[in-house]
Parts: C-alpha cells; structure tokens; sequence
C-alpha cells in the first residue's frame, strides 16, 4: 500500500490514461490504419520514459510526430497532453504554455482541447512538485539516519574512550601504590632486617641496643608510612558492590532485597558505573509502571563475567518494551562486550551480564 501511493505511480497512470484516451478516439472515428502509427509512436516514446530517464529534449519527438499529423487526424492534437505533461513533471511549464498555440489552429472546436490540456499541465505540476517534495523527505531522512549513525558511533568512541581513561586511571593509581610502598615502605623494612641480621653477631651490649633502637625505629616508620597509604587509598564515597547495596536498600517507594555472591573484587570499576544506572533504571520502572511490594537484586560475580538481575513482583501497567534510557544502556552493555536484555511477562525483569578481564 505504501509504495501504491507513492508519486511515480500516478505519473504512470496519467501516462496510460491518455494512451487510452488517444485508443478510444481512434476506435470510435472513421480514421485511417495509418492514424494508430501515431499512437504506436507515442506509446513508443511514453515507454522509454517509463524505462528510461531520458533527456528533456527527447520530447520535441512526440511533439514534431504530432505536428506531423496534424493535417490527417484531430487526434493528434490531443496527442500533445503527454508532452505537455512531460515538459510540466520536468518543471519546463513555461515552454508547455507554447503547445496551446494548437487550439487556434485546430480544425474542431477547441473547448475540450483546452481542458484537456489545462488538465494534462496541473498534473504535471502536482506531479513535479510531490516527486520534489519526496526527494527531498528521503534527503532529510537520510541525513536524519546519517546523523543518528554518527551520533551512535560518538557514543560508543566516548564509551570506550571512559572505559581507557577507568583503566589508565586504576593503572596509575596502582602504579602510585607500588611506588610508595617500594620507597618508603621497602626501604624501612629492608633496613630493620638488615639490622636484626647484624644485632645477632654484634657483642658490645651498648651497640646491640642501638641496632635494637634502629630496628624498632624504622618498623615504627614503616607502620605509620603503611597506615597513610592505606588510609589514602581508602575511597571516602561508596563504591563497587557497597553502592550498589546502598542505593537498592534506600530504595524508599519498593522494599528491596539485596543478595550478592563470588569474587566481586575483580569486577572492573567501569563496570560499576553502568551495573548501577542498570539498577537506578530498574527501580524506577518498577516504581513507576509495577505494582510490585517487593524487588530483588542479585550480584552474581563468575570466573569471566558479573551479571546484575533485577526483578520484581509486580504486574506492568504500561507495555514498553524499551525506552530511551534502556536503550541506551544496551548500547553501553556492548560496548563493554555484554549484553542487556529486560522482560516484562512476570513482573519487570532486567537481566545485565558484563563480561571480566582475566584475573592473571
């Protein structure tokens, strides 16, 4: 139905209206069998353009045909709609107005002649202007399809770009650490040992208690340097599993039971940030399209995946499958590699399952 009514499909039907039209006259006159050679010809020409997108001077064929025949047949004159037409759908509706020249030649009253070409030229400037209309809504729809692409392919290179800088950020944070330790902590340790060495072989009581007093300055030292690097290293806002716990048990509109199990130390901290918009998105759903009294979270870390399940007991009021929000943390789901898929038959379900790096 869709393509039935597109523009091209009334332009072909003009075309074989007035071929029928031109048939009719022929068939119901005393003409001769050389008349309907001109019909053949103009049938010739329509079917080319029909085939064909030929140039906007192949139509002086059809017209010098139809002034060839203008001393034997009155249907000649009506044989110029069509090039008419044509010269109105290619927007030359100028040069059209030169074909009604025809009516004060014509052998026959003109009447008919008039309205049939006055008719032939507002079809082809209705047709003109609809195909110019469609080319240019599928100009805009591409454009609109081509930015909606790039506008994708920015919001996975932004994705990944977030998910380099998380980890360059956990590396160098690492890296801080380990330097710390090794600096301060390695130094004060590799000092007492070499201490506690050397107070086994060392005679004089006076020298051992100094070696006794060093030993138990540096482990002092490192203590304290240990303690500032933990404390440092220790976040002051929740994260990981903590906040996902969190925001699921100061959920206030629906009581909310929180489970998690395995390893959740391995889980990447990218990954926390889209496990928890998962969660704040299946909650507000829940509380806006469920009747649901209780919701359960599970966070269910394996050897190479975690996976966040939200479901709850309630009934959906209002069918959506997906809605921008969800659709675009699908999005971000593969571009980390998993997968996020929700169900509405018991309840809402929101299942999202993120793939893990290899712990060696």
């Amino acid at each position: 139905m869709k393509s039935f009514t597109e523009p091209i499909r009334f332009v072909n039907g003009w075309r074989i209206l007035n071929l029928v039209f031109l048939v009719y006259l022929w068939a119901s006159g005393e003409y001769a069998s050389s008349v309907f050679i001109l019909i053949l010809l103009i049938l010739l020409f329509t079917s080319m353009r029909w085939r064909f997108k030929l140039p906007v001077w192949s139509i002086l064929l059809d017209t010098v045909v139809c002034f060839l025949y203008f001393p034997y047949t009155s249907i000649a004159y009506y044989g110029l709609s069509l090039p008419v037409f044509e010269l109105a759908l290619r927007g030359k509706w100028h040069f059209a107005l030169l074909f009604f020249i025809a009516l004060f030649v014509a052998p026959f009253s003109p009447e008919w002649l008039l309205w049939h070409l006055v008719l032939a030229l507002f079809l082809g400037l209705f047709s003109y202007v609809s195909l110019q209309n469609l080319q240019k809504y599928k100009q805009e729809a591409d454009e609109q399809r081509k930015a909606r692409y790039e506008l994708e392919k920015i919001k996975t290179d932004l994705l990944a770009a977030n998910q380099s800088v998380s980890q360059q950020a956990e590396l160098m944070e690492r890296y801080r650490m380990a330097r710390q330790l090794h600096d301060h902590l390695g130094h004060d340790l590799t000092g007492a040992a070499l201490a506690l060495q050397a107070y086994e072989y060392v005679q004089e009581p006076e020298e051992a208690h100094k070696l006794l007093q060093e030993v138990k300055r540096r482990l002092d030292h490192s203590t304290k340097s240990l303690r500032e690097t933990v404390h440092n290293a220790t976040p002051i806002a929740l994260i990981g599993v903590e906040n996902l716990e969190y925001v699921a048990c100061n959920f206030p509109q629906v009581e909310v039971r929180f489970e998690k199990s395995g390893d959740l130390l391995f889980v990447p901290a990218h990954h926390w940030g889209l496990l928890e918009a998962c969660l704040k998105e299946a909650l507000t759903n829940a509380a806006r399209h469920s009747d649901a009294t209780e919701i359960v979270v599970k966070v269910q870390a394996a050897e190479s995946i975690v996976r966040l399940l939200v479901q709850d007991n309630g009934t959906i009021q209002k069918k959506e499958q997906s809605g921008s929000g969800l659709r675009s943390l699908q999005l971000r789901a593969r571009s980390l590699g998993g997968s996020l898929s929700v169900s509405a038959n018991h309840g809402f379900l929101l299942v999202c399952v993120l793939p893990l790096r290899e712990k060696g």
